[in-house]
């Protein structure tokens, strides 16, 4: 009868360690997935400023709000890739059967569908937002670049060839262009990190609502 109880203690006490880290790396997942909302929204809203009005590209070749906005979005990108890695770094310490000795890779917990598979999409997110940093880093320099080139084009007495195109303009055509490409990494790791918090909080099966959040996100 003792041996029972104690069982049952022993397993009551796994049951609430278990119960402990999973909601930290619950609350990891989520706190990546904000942190990607964050950046989608701040790449949107960027690039509807620098390409509002073509026209005034030769006046204001990067806008005041432009390098605050693309400084935040890589400080958010860093966050959400902060989040990511703690979160696989308490999976794999609180899935071990010590946390003394953390499991070598995220295989090594098949054994939770829902904690392996939110770790599987949290990995193809981090990719994305490595890739949408490095984007987002391009960016910057193009738009700076224009903003610098800008005095250069205004001491220029006019006499170029009417065919030729003004560096500035190319450094800011080649930053919108980066900035394209950073927001459509940005669409796809949004879509990327609500499927692993689905997943860490054990709905695996809401394809359609990705699919639907991803609409959502592309539509103007």
């Amino acid at each position: 009868m003792e041996m029972g109880t104690e069982a049952e203690e022993i397993e009551i006490e796994r049951i609430e360690v278990e119960s402990t880290w999973k909601g930290l790396f619950q609350r990891r997942v989520v706190m990546a997935e904000t942190h990607c909302n964050t950046v989608h929204g701040l790449l949107r809203g960027m690039l509807e400023v620098v390409t509002a009005d073509a026209g005034e590209w030769g006046r204001d070749p990067q806008p005041p709000c432009a390098e605050d906005a693309l400084e935040s979005a890589a400080m958010e990108l860093g966050l959400a890739l902060a989040s990511m890695g703690a979160a696989r770094h308490i999976a794999l310490r609180g899935g071990a059967p010590s946390p003394a000795a953390p499991l070598e890779s995220a295989d090594d917990v098949a054994g939770d569908p829902d904690v392996w598979c939110a770790l599987d999409r949290l990995e193809k997110a981090a990719a994305l937002a490595t890739g949408a940093h490095d984007r987002v880093e391009r960016a910057r320099g193009h738009l700076g670049a224009a903003a610098l080139l800008r005095v250069l084009d205004d001491e220029e007495d006019g006499g170029g060839a009417p065919w030729e195109q003004s560096p500035c303009l190319s450094e800011r055509l080649n930053g919108v262009m980066e900035l394209r490409e950073a927001l459509s990494k940005a669409v796809d790791l949004v879509a990327a990190t609500a499927a692993a918090s689905e997943a860490a909080f054990g709905f695996r099966d809401g394809s359609l609502g990705l699919q639907d959040s991803v609409v959502r996100l592309m539509s103007p």
